[in-house]
């Protein structure tokens, strides 16, 4: 009877042990990659999430796990594969909360690559969740710097009313929306009738001069070719230089404006996100 006893609190026991090693097997990817994280070494990290993915598929930490990858992968720049991540743990997720904060994650990310009609719409679709104020808040808040670096200052000044009243940074958005810009086809237009005229319109004199003087002695050289009758060579010259280079000065007359509003703007970018930066520090 006692061995019989024995045998039942020893197979117990067994069991017991065997499913705290299972357990503890299974957890134990996840801790070292989290270790590996916390120490910035992301390709290890990420090995290891990887591992615990491998052998929980439908683990409840799956999201969380993807999102881990996603944020490593962003720490790294490898941005593809960040997306990649962070669509995996929205797929994961089990709640509205959770999924809401991997797609502002992801808007992150889109916006580092240039994306900005992308994170618009995944920003979008949080504010349509309406789950957190928290959430909410910030989707605002990357709204408003997808509108910035598009120069979209109404879009941005709309996002903002919810998010912050600073005057400065009403200032600075006001400010933008009635910056001063150049037409690029009245720059053409100069420089149709004069080559180069485009260019020293919008700021860029050595450029304006050096067309001119380039389009100037091209033109020469075609008159002159005509006056001596030479009209074989006169055609030939009018079309295969004189023509390239006087619809290449239209061209960067157009080109040369289109840069300086896109400076202008950049200018007023950087400092509206300047502001935005200061009241996240300190709101």
């Amino acid at each position: 009877m006692k061995l019989k006893h024995l045998t039942i609190l020893l197979s117990v026991i067994f069991v017991f042990l065997k499913c705290n090693i299972i357990a503890i097997a299974n957890d134990n990817p996840l801790v070292i990659g989290n270790h590996f994280f916390a120490s910035e070494n992301y390709d290890a990290a990420i090995t290891e999430y990887k591992r615990f993915l491998f052998f929980n598929p439908d683990d409840t930490r799956a999201a969380e796990t993807y999102h881990k990858i996603g944020l490593a992968f962003r720490a790294q720049g490898l941005w593809q594969d960040a997306t990649v991540a962070m669509r995996n743990a929205m797929l994961h997720a089990t709640t509205l909360k959770e999924k809401s904060e991997y797609q502002l994650d992801l808007a992150v990310i889109l916006l580092a690559v240039k994306h900005y009609d992308l994170a618009r719409l995944e920003l979008i679709k949080v504010m349509l969740r309406n789950v957190d104020d928290a959430q909410i808040k910030r989707s605002l808040f990357l709204q408003a710097v997808a509108n910035i670096y598009q120069f979209r200052w109404e879009a941005a000044r709309e996002a903002l009313q919810n998010y912050a009243n600073d005057e400065k940074l009403n200032r600075l958005l006001e400010e933008a929306v009635k910056l001063p810009q150049k037409s690029t086809r009245f720059a053409k237009v100069l420089s149709a009738i004069i080559p180069g005229t485009g260019q020293m319109y919008a700021g860029k004199w050595r450029s304006g001069i050096n067309a001119l003087l380039l389009n100037g002695v091209l033109g020469y050289v075609t008159v002159d070719t005509v006056l001596e009758a030479n009209y074989i060579d006169a055609v030939l010259w009018t079309y295969f230089i004189f023509q390239r280079y006087y619809r290449g000065n239209l061209y960067r007359a157009g080109r040369t404006v289109e840069e300086f509003n896109e400076e202008v703007s950049h200018r007023a970018a950087m400092k509206i996100l300047k502001r935005l930066q200061e009241i996240a520090k300190n709101p």
